[in-house]
């Protein structure tokens, strides 16, 4: 290692030591360890393949594809030790057809927003709302509430239980 207060040394490192590293540096991904750490190399590294801590993230498919395809990664190093790698950046890659690309991209539909489904819940009312239809289901078992106003008990069994009145109304009321 050299010594910060021999300003000669600083110039002339030891063999087999690297000159302190500042800025950045393009390097490229060559793999990941068992705890998923980046393996990098660059140019000049005579280290071999170096774990390095990063500040990115990347899908194992983005990974294995960034490993294939040797895809260029910026690397800062810490105290610019040339053994202690940081990965901060990929390169971006352009499209070998961007015209093809955006041609594509502009007939995929688009998909609708979803809603976030919902459930107001204040200790005295809970509230589901549904635009068309709203199933409540287990089983064999279901209820549904639809737009039209109509709503359907299904069941291998139904039971009703009143300690008042159990009152049936309707226009019209039909017993099988």
């Amino acid at each position: 290692m050299t010594s910060p207060t021999n300003p000669s040394a600083a110039s002339n490192p030891e063999p087999g030591e690297q000159e302190p590293i500042s800025g950045t540096r393009l390097g490229w991904l060559i793999g990941s360890d068992a705890e998923g750490h980046f393996l990098v190399d660059y140019d000049g590294n005579r280290a071999g393949p170096l774990t390095a801590r990063r500040t990115i993230t990347l899908k194992p498919e983005e990974l294995r594809d960034a490993i294939a395809t040797r895809r260029r990664a910026v690397l800062l190093f810490e105290n610019g030790d040339p053994r202690l790698p940081l990965v901060v950046g990929m390169e971006q890659v352009q499209s070998p057809t961007p015209l093809t690309d955006a041609v594509l991209e502009a007939s995929l539909p688009t998909p609708a927003p979803q809603q976030p489904m919902e459930a107001h819940v204040d200790g005295k009312q809970v509230v589901i709302e549904g635009k068309d239809e709203i199933v409540l289901q287990c089983g064999q078992a279901s209820i549904t509430l639809r737009r039209n106003g109509k709503v359907i008990i299904k069941g291998t069994y139904i039971e009703t239980h009143s300690e008042g009145v159990n009152r049936i109304k309707g226009g019209s009321v039909h017993f099988n």
